[in-house]
């Protein structure tokens, strides 16, 4: 008589292990562009209130009086941030103004851009 032996051959043991290691490598990767993305976003929301701070202290006369360009810090938090605050000539007896904010970094990559119209005189 011949015995038949049960359980799993050493090629179907390597086949689920390399299927679950292709699953758990996917996730690792999901994962790490979730955390990533999560930084990115904290960035960007950083930056908009830096850019609405910007905004509000011009509104209240800290800001530059005339048309031009000003660059300063204004960091949130733990984030070194730039603000450009750009300013045009009143036209109507309003003026464009325009905040982009950028890593202090990396100022080619802007996180964050306002703008408003404010009062700025007559012509």
């Amino acid at each position: 008589m011949r015995s038949r032996a049960t359980g799993f051959t050493l090629i179907e043991v390597l086949m689920a292990l390399t299927i679950v290691s292709i699953a758990l490598a996917a996730i690792v990767r999901a994962s790490s562009l979730t955390i990533t993305n999560l930084g990115m976003l904290e960035q960007q929301s950083l930056a908009m209130l830096s850019a609405e701070n910007s905004l509000a202290e011009l509104r209240m006369g800290q800001g530059p009086a005339g048309p031009g360009v000003v660059r300063s810090p204004c960091p949130q938090g733990s984030v070194r941030l730039v603000c450009r605050l750009e300013a045009s000539a009143a036209v109507d007896g309003l003026r464009l103004v325009t905040v982009d904010v950028y890593l202090a970094d990396d100022g080619d990559r802007r996180l964050a851009s306002l703008q408003t119209r404010m009062p700025g005189g007559g012509r």
